[in-house]
């Protein structure tokens, strides 16, 4: 948490690992973002439409899918949850976007 943050700042990403494999990832990936400043919450063993409607109550900026077909293609789905969009991302694409704070 930096200085400029609060307790109650809104969450940037909510994570939805789909499967043991991709829970694993998440929790490194989640590790590394948290480093970068980003704050991160993963679902456990959650379907993805539970998932989607915990990243929306939770007021999620965006949620990541992570999947076996994401992880292997070293591309995530990111949801713009207020736009209601999704894109492919790559790792790198994902520090860049999240970490501009509009």
């Amino acid at each position: 948490m930096t200085v400029d943050q609060t307790p109650d700042e809104v969450l940037d990403i909510y994570m939805a690992p789909l499967g043991d494999a991709a829970l694993k990832h998440a929790g490194v990936l989640a590790r590394d973002l948290r480093r970068a400043g980003i704050s991160v919450e993963v679902a456990a063993n959650a379907k993805l439409k539970r998932a989607m409607e915990l990243a929306n109550k939770l007021g999620a900026r965006y949620a990541l899918i992570l999947g076996d077909d994401e992880i292997a293609a070293a591309q995530y789905s990111l949801k713009d949850m207020a736009a209601g969009t999704q894109q492919q991302v790559t790792r790198d694409q994902l520090v860049e976007k999240i970490g501009t704070k509009n």
